[in-house]
């Protein structure tokens, strides 16, 4: 796969994640919970759902830099 797509798969899943992070803290503290890593969200839940397809396709695209 290209770098292209795979950055753009790492956008995408970071743009659905951090549309959930954004529903559950507020547009305010959405930020603060990404970077103080507590929008990770519970096992089963949405958020870890969006949390680890995100990290799952940054690792991706970092490995092929």
């Amino acid at each position: 796969m290209s770098k292209l797509k795979l950055l753009q798969e790492s956008a995408a899943a970071e743009k659905a994640w951090m549309t959930e992070v954004r529903a559950i803290f507020g547009e305010r503290d959405a930020s603060y919970a990404r970077f103080q890593e507590r929008a990770s969200g519970d096992a089963g839940s949405l958020l870890r759902t969006l949390h680890d397809a995100y990290t799952k396709a940054w690792a991706a695209y970092q490995a092929a830099r």
